[in-house]
Protein backbone atom coordinates (compact mmCIF):
# COMPACT_ATOMS: atom_id res chain seq x y z
CA UNK A 1 0.00 0.00 0.00
CA UNK A 2 1.08 3.56 -0.56
CA UNK A 3 2.27 5.64 2.36
CA UNK A 4 -0.22 8.20 3.55
CA UNK A 5 -0.31 11.89 4.14
CA UNK A 6 -2.75 11.94 7.03
CA UNK A 7 -3.57 15.33 8.55
CA UNK A 8 -5.08 14.37 11.89
CA UNK A 9 -5.66 11.52 14.30
CA UNK A 10 -9.21 10.36 14.79
CA UNK A 11 -10.89 10.63 18.18
CA UNK A 12 -12.61 7.36 17.37
CA UNK A 13 -12.11 5.14 14.34
CA UNK A 14 -14.99 2.97 13.21
CA UNK A 15 -14.18 0.09 10.90
CA UNK A 16 -17.32 -0.93 9.06
CA UNK A 17 -17.38 -4.25 7.28
CA UNK A 18 -20.62 -4.57 5.37
CA UNK A 19 -22.27 -4.40 1.99
CA UNK A 20 -25.93 -4.06 1.11
CA UNK A 21 -26.44 -4.10 -2.63
CA UNK A 22 -29.39 -3.33 -4.86
CA UNK A 23 -31.78 -2.68 -1.98
CA UNK A 24 -31.93 -6.38 -1.16
CA UNK A 25 -33.91 -6.65 2.08
CA UNK A 26 -33.24 -9.14 4.84
CA UNK A 27 -36.75 -10.52 4.60
CA UNK A 28 -35.84 -12.01 1.20
CA UNK A 29 -33.24 -14.15 2.90
CA UNK A 30 -30.49 -12.67 0.72
CA UNK A 31 -29.39 -9.72 2.81
CA UNK A 32 -25.72 -9.57 3.76
CA UNK A 33 -24.74 -9.40 7.41
CA UNK A 34 -23.06 -6.41 9.05
CA UNK A 35 -20.12 -6.48 11.46
CA UNK A 36 -19.48 -2.94 12.72
CA UNK A 37 -16.24 -2.51 14.69
CA UNK A 38 -15.50 0.64 16.71
CA UNK A 39 -12.12 1.17 18.38
CA UNK A 40 -11.89 3.94 20.96
CA UNK A 41 -9.19 6.59 20.35
CA UNK A 42 -7.34 4.54 17.75
CA UNK A 43 -4.95 6.73 15.77
CA UNK A 44 -3.24 6.09 12.44
CA UNK A 45 0.03 4.95 14.04
CA UNK A 46 -0.45 1.54 12.43
CA UNK A 47 1.51 -0.58 10.03
CA UNK A 48 -1.09 -0.16 7.28
CA UNK A 49 -0.58 3.62 7.50
CA UNK A 50 3.18 3.41 7.22
CA UNK A 51 4.18 3.35 10.88
CA UNK A 52 7.39 1.43 11.40
CA UNK A 53 7.20 1.44 15.18
CA UNK A 54 3.81 -0.18 15.88
CA UNK A 55 2.98 -3.88 15.57
CA UNK A 56 -0.57 -4.15 14.19
CA UNK A 57 -0.68 -7.32 12.04
CA UNK A 58 -4.40 -8.03 12.33
CA UNK A 59 -5.51 -4.50 11.51
CA UNK A 60 -2.97 -4.46 8.67
CA UNK A 61 -4.50 -7.68 7.31
CA UNK A 62 -7.99 -6.19 7.50
CA UNK A 63 -6.81 -3.06 5.69
CA UNK A 64 -5.23 -5.17 2.96
CA UNK A 65 -8.58 -6.88 2.33
CA UNK A 66 -10.70 -3.74 2.42
CA UNK A 67 -10.64 0.00 1.84
CA UNK A 68 -8.24 2.25 3.72
CA UNK A 69 -9.16 5.92 4.13
CA UNK A 70 -6.22 8.27 3.72
CA UNK A 71 -8.22 11.42 4.48
CA UNK A 72 -10.78 10.80 7.20
CA UNK A 73 -12.07 13.39 9.64
CA UNK A 74 -14.15 12.93 12.76
CA UNK A 75 -17.20 15.17 13.08
CA UNK A 76 -16.26 16.55 16.49
CA UNK A 77 -13.18 16.46 18.77
CA UNK A 78 -15.04 14.56 21.47
CA UNK A 79 -16.31 11.01 21.77
CA UNK A 80 -20.04 11.45 22.46
CA UNK A 81 -20.77 13.87 19.62
CA UNK A 82 -18.69 11.85 17.14
CA UNK A 83 -20.44 8.59 17.94
CA UNK A 84 -23.91 10.14 17.84
CA UNK A 85 -23.04 11.63 14.45
CA UNK A 86 -21.76 8.36 13.01
CA UNK A 87 -24.75 6.36 14.23
CA UNK A 88 -27.43 8.84 13.12
CA UNK A 89 -25.79 10.23 9.99
CA UNK A 90 -26.36 13.79 11.28
CA UNK A 91 -23.87 16.51 12.07
CA UNK A 92 -23.35 17.28 15.78
CA UNK A 93 -25.07 20.64 15.46
CA UNK A 94 -28.19 18.82 14.27
CA UNK A 95 -28.08 16.01 16.84
CA UNK A 96 -27.63 18.56 19.64
CA UNK A 97 -24.86 16.44 21.14
CA UNK A 98 -21.88 18.70 21.81
CA UNK A 99 -20.56 17.04 24.98
CA UNK A 100 -20.27 13.61 26.58
CA UNK A 101 -23.39 13.99 28.73
CA UNK A 102 -26.18 14.58 26.21
CA UNK A 103 -28.19 11.84 24.49
CA UNK A 104 -29.25 12.58 20.92
CA UNK A 105 -32.84 11.47 21.63
CA UNK A 106 -33.30 14.43 23.96
CA UNK A 107 -33.64 16.54 20.83
CA UNK A 108 -34.56 13.87 18.30
CA UNK A 109 -36.71 11.10 19.78
CA UNK A 110 -37.77 10.28 16.22
CA UNK A 111 -34.24 9.54 14.99
CA UNK A 112 -33.56 6.29 13.16
CA UNK A 113 -30.03 5.09 13.85
CA UNK A 114 -27.98 2.90 11.52
CA UNK A 115 -28.60 -0.34 13.46
CA UNK A 116 -32.22 0.65 14.03
CA UNK A 117 -32.71 0.95 10.27
CA UNK A 118 -31.38 -2.56 9.81
CA UNK A 119 -33.66 -3.84 12.58
CA UNK A 120 -36.59 -2.31 10.72
CA UNK A 121 -35.62 -4.34 7.68
CA UNK A 122 -35.56 -7.70 9.38
CA UNK A 123 -32.07 -7.77 10.86
CA UNK A 124 -31.25 -8.85 14.39
CA UNK A 125 -29.47 -5.97 16.14
CA UNK A 126 -26.80 -6.73 18.74
CA UNK A 127 -24.16 -4.67 20.52
CA UNK A 128 -21.09 -5.67 22.51
CA UNK A 129 -19.15 -2.97 24.37
CA UNK A 130 -18.81 0.72 23.54
CA UNK A 131 -20.69 1.86 20.43
CA UNK A 132 -22.68 4.84 21.62
CA UNK A 133 -20.85 6.93 24.21
CA UNK A 134 -19.62 5.44 27.46
CA UNK A 135 -17.16 7.14 29.78
CA UNK A 136 -13.93 5.18 30.07
CA UNK A 137 -13.09 3.71 32.44
CA UNK A 138 -16.13 4.77 34.54
CA UNK A 139 -18.81 3.07 32.42
CA UNK A 140 -16.98 -0.16 31.66
CA UNK A 141 -19.48 -2.91 32.47
CA UNK A 142 -22.44 -0.53 32.15
CA UNK A 143 -24.55 0.80 29.27
CA UNK A 144 -23.53 4.46 29.45
CA UNK A 145 -25.44 6.56 26.91
CA UNK A 146 -26.54 3.57 24.88
CA UNK A 147 -29.65 3.64 22.68
CA UNK A 148 -32.02 0.75 23.53
CA UNK A 149 -34.07 1.34 20.37
CA UNK A 150 -31.06 0.33 18.28
CA UNK A 151 -30.67 -3.21 19.59
CA UNK A 152 -32.41 -6.50 20.24
CA UNK A 153 -29.68 -7.57 22.65
CA UNK A 154 -26.66 -6.00 24.30
CA UNK A 155 -23.63 -7.15 26.26
CA UNK A 156 -21.61 -4.88 28.56
CA UNK A 157 -18.38 -6.78 29.27
CA UNK A 158 -16.26 -6.02 32.31
CA UNK A 159 -12.75 -7.39 32.69
CA UNK A 160 -10.04 -7.33 35.31
CA UNK A 161 -8.69 -4.05 33.90
CA UNK A 162 -11.72 -2.33 35.42
CA UNK A 163 -11.13 -3.96 38.79
CA UNK A 164 -7.39 -3.24 38.86
CA UNK A 165 -7.45 0.50 38.21
CA UNK A 166 -5.93 1.09 41.64
CA UNK A 167 -2.69 -0.51 40.40
CA UNK A 168 -2.02 2.11 37.72
CA UNK A 169 1.41 3.72 37.43
CA UNK A 170 1.10 7.44 36.67
CA UNK A 171 3.73 9.04 34.40
CA UNK A 172 3.10 12.57 35.68
CA UNK A 173 1.94 12.35 39.33
CA UNK A 174 2.56 16.06 39.87
CA UNK A 175 -0.02 17.04 37.23
CA UNK A 176 -3.86 16.90 37.40
CA UNK A 177 -4.08 13.95 35.01
CA UNK A 178 -5.43 11.05 37.09
CA UNK A 179 -5.65 8.50 34.27
CA UNK A 180 -4.61 10.33 31.12
CA UNK A 181 -0.93 9.50 31.51
CA UNK A 182 -1.08 6.21 33.37
CA UNK A 183 -0.48 2.57 32.52
CA UNK A 184 -0.73 -0.96 33.88
CA UNK A 185 1.20 -3.99 32.67
CA UNK A 186 -1.56 -6.42 33.52
CA UNK A 187 -1.13 -10.02 34.52
CA UNK A 188 -3.23 -12.76 33.00
CA UNK A 189 -4.61 -13.53 29.56
CA UNK A 190 -6.15 -11.35 26.86
CA UNK A 191 -9.53 -12.93 27.56
CA UNK A 192 -9.49 -11.55 31.11
CA UNK A 193 -9.37 -7.96 29.88
CA UNK A 194 -12.55 -6.09 28.93
CA UNK A 195 -11.53 -5.92 25.27
CA UNK A 196 -10.76 -9.63 25.26
CA UNK A 197 -14.27 -10.25 26.51
CA UNK A 198 -15.66 -7.92 23.84
CA UNK A 199 -13.93 -10.10 21.23
CA UNK A 200 -15.12 -13.36 22.80
CA UNK A 201 -18.73 -12.16 23.12
CA UNK A 202 -18.68 -10.89 19.54
CA UNK A 203 -17.49 -14.27 18.28
CA UNK A 204 -20.21 -15.97 20.31
CA UNK A 205 -22.93 -13.78 18.80
CA UNK A 206 -21.54 -14.27 15.29
CA UNK A 207 -21.94 -18.02 15.74
CA UNK A 208 -25.33 -17.85 17.46
CA UNK A 209 -26.83 -15.63 14.76
CA UNK A 210 -25.24 -17.31 11.75
CA UNK A 211 -28.62 -18.54 10.55
CA UNK A 212 -30.29 -15.14 10.26
CA UNK A 213 -29.45 -11.64 9.01
CA UNK A 214 -27.81 -9.52 11.69
CA UNK A 215 -26.23 -6.15 12.43
CA UNK A 216 -23.60 -6.82 15.07
CA UNK A 217 -21.63 -3.93 16.58
CA UNK A 218 -18.44 -4.60 18.55
CA UNK A 219 -17.03 -1.66 20.49
CA UNK A 220 -13.51 -1.92 21.93
CA UNK A 221 -12.51 0.35 24.84
CA UNK A 222 -8.77 0.57 24.26
CA UNK A 223 -6.45 2.23 23.38
CA UNK A 224 -8.44 4.89 25.29
CA UNK A 225 -6.50 5.91 28.37
CA UNK A 226 -5.43 4.69 30.83
CA UNK A 227 -3.11 2.36 28.95
CA UNK A 228 -3.90 -1.13 30.24
CA UNK A 229 -2.88 -4.31 28.45
CA UNK A 230 -1.35 -7.68 29.31
CA UNK A 231 2.38 -7.38 30.00
CA UNK A 232 3.54 -9.15 26.79
CA UNK A 233 2.21 -6.25 24.71
CA UNK A 234 4.25 -3.73 26.67
CA UNK A 235 7.29 -5.96 26.26
CA UNK A 236 7.06 -5.54 22.47
CA UNK A 237 8.25 -1.96 22.85
CA UNK A 238 11.13 -0.24 24.60
CA UNK A 239 10.08 2.95 26.38
CA UNK A 240 13.59 4.31 25.98
CA UNK A 241 13.36 3.90 22.21
CA UNK A 242 9.86 5.32 21.88
CA UNK A 243 10.07 8.99 20.89
CA UNK A 244 7.70 11.60 22.24
CA UNK A 245 5.65 13.03 19.34
CA UNK A 246 7.31 16.09 17.87
CA UNK A 247 5.23 19.26 18.01
CA UNK A 248 7.01 22.32 16.59
CA UNK A 249 6.49 25.44 18.65
CA UNK A 250 4.90 27.16 15.66
CA UNK A 251 2.19 24.49 15.60
CA UNK A 252 0.50 25.94 18.66
CA UNK A 253 -0.23 29.14 16.75
CA UNK A 254 -2.34 27.09 14.33
CA UNK A 255 -4.48 25.52 17.06
CA UNK A 256 -7.80 27.28 17.83
CA UNK A 257 -8.01 28.77 21.32
CA UNK A 258 -11.12 26.68 22.02
CA UNK A 259 -9.13 23.50 21.50
CA UNK A 260 -6.45 24.56 23.97
CA UNK A 261 -9.02 25.57 26.59
CA UNK A 262 -9.63 21.93 27.55
CA UNK A 263 -6.00 20.84 27.27
CA UNK A 264 -4.47 20.94 30.77
CA UNK A 265 -0.82 20.60 29.74
CA UNK A 266 0.66 21.43 26.35
CA UNK A 267 2.30 19.66 24.67
CA UNK A 268 2.20 15.90 25.33
CA UNK A 269 0.63 16.24 28.79
CA UNK A 270 3.94 17.30 30.27
CA UNK A 271 5.91 14.27 29.10
CA UNK A 272 9.24 15.43 27.70
CA UNK A 273 11.28 12.24 27.35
Amino acid sequence: MKRIRFPISLVALAVVAFSVSGGVAAETGKGLNVLFIAVDDLSTRLGCYGSGSVESPHIDALAARGVRFDRAYCQYPSCGPSRASVMTGWRPRHTGVLDNRTHFRERHPEAITLPQWFRGHGYHGARVGKVFHQNVPTDIGAAGLDDPASWDETVNPRGRDKDEEGRLTVYTPDLPLPDQMAYLKAEGMDSEQTDGRVADETIRLLKENAGRPFFLAAGFYRPHLPSIAPKPYFDLYSLENTPVPSLPSAYRDRVPAAALASTPVWPNFGVTE
